[in-house]
């Protein structure tokens, strides 16, 4: 059902108006979240071969750390290098609008991707999964997999992350409809693989009955599967994560990580220029776009559906 899904929504975003060669040769930055993550690194991706097909320059940046001051310098450094557009990925959704209003007024378009400011006058639209209902349905698929009971836990990067807050907030009410299980809340990684592994050793020692883990980002899932392997806890405590790299399909591949919630981010990065190029030559795009996602698990892994959505590290 979940790839029959998938592939309706791929059906109706290849529908989308596609520009026809840029009437001119613009320049659009794409800000990434943090640098050298798959998902954004696939964002970039899909960015460049829609750039290259349409005739625009393009670039990615981005902090090396996930902290709004840091992408607060890229931003800025980005804005004095006059670009007809950014796609951006906020860090906070609060902490940069000022910044962005800004370049809005010196005539730059924004296009968010995965995740508004919460301004949402910035930007002429934006890309991204539906991360509410994507944490639905992680904790669906970890209700079934944990057999309806028992206790779990929760793993994101900050309070500040609207995106994981989405993905929070629709694990939360579907794990509500679940009442044998027990949530045990929240805590807070700041992005770190190893702090995520472990505040997992340090829950799985205060919680010997532990059954599952919901982990919102890839670091998060990453730093998990270390910390259920350090306490021995393979193939009873299960993962749920969301996003993909190298290790976290390795780790699915194992049954480490039991499923993931994957999104599509090269199709993200396309549908951005895509869409940039159309608003910079002034014609209307929508103010919302979403991207279907898939379940990843042991079982379907290495199945052509799933790959086509496994993340990038690098563009070839």
């Amino acid at each position: 059902m979940r790839l029959l899904l998938a592939a309706t929504l791929l059906a109706s975003l290849a529908a989308l108006p596609v520009p026809a060669w840029a009437d001119k040769p613009y320049k659009i930055t794409y800000i990434q979240g943090v640098t050298g993550n798959p998902f954004y690194m696939s964002v970039a991706c899909g960015g460049a071969e829609a750039a290259k097909r349409l005739g625009v320059s393009f670039e990615a940046q981005g902090p090396q750390q996930y902290t709004p001051a840091l992408q607060m310098r890229v931003l800025n450094a980005v804005i004095a290098s006059k670009p007809d557009g950014i796609l951006f990925t906020a860090d906070d959704p609060v902490a940069l609008t000022a910044t962005l209003l800004d370049a809005k007024e010196r005539g730059i378009k924004i296009l968010s991707i995965d995740g508004d400011v919460k301004d949402m006058s910035v930007a002429v639209s934006n890309i991204q999964s539906d991360n509410f209902d994507g944490g639905g349905q992680a904790a669906k698929k970890l209700a079934e997999l944990i057999g309806d009971k028992g206790k779990v836990m929760a793993l994101m990067n900050s309070p500040a992350a609207n995106v994981a807050q989405q993905r929070l907030q629709g694990f939360q009410e579907e794990l509500a409809k679940h009442p044998g299980i027990t949530f045990l809340g929240v805590q807070y990684s700041n992005n770190q693989t190893a702090k995520a592994a472990s505040i997992v050793t340090s829950t799985v020692a205060a919680h010997p009955d532990l059954s599952g883990i919901f982990t919102i980002t890839t670091n998060n899932t990453e730093g998990a599967a270390t910390g259920v392997r350090e306490a021995q806890r393979e193939g009873k405590i299960m993962i749920v994560g969301f996003d993909t790299s190298d290790p976290i399909v390795e780790a699915i591949r194992k049954g480490i990580v039991a499923a993931d919630i994957v999104q599509y981010p090269y199709r993200v990065g396309q549908l951005g220029v895509e869409m940039m190029v159309a608003a910079l030559e002034g014609k209307p795009v929508e103010r919302q776009v979403h991207t279907p996602f898939v379940v990843a698990t042991p079982a379907n892994i290495d199945t052509p559906e799933v790959q086509q959505y496994i993340y990038r590290t690098n563009c070839r």
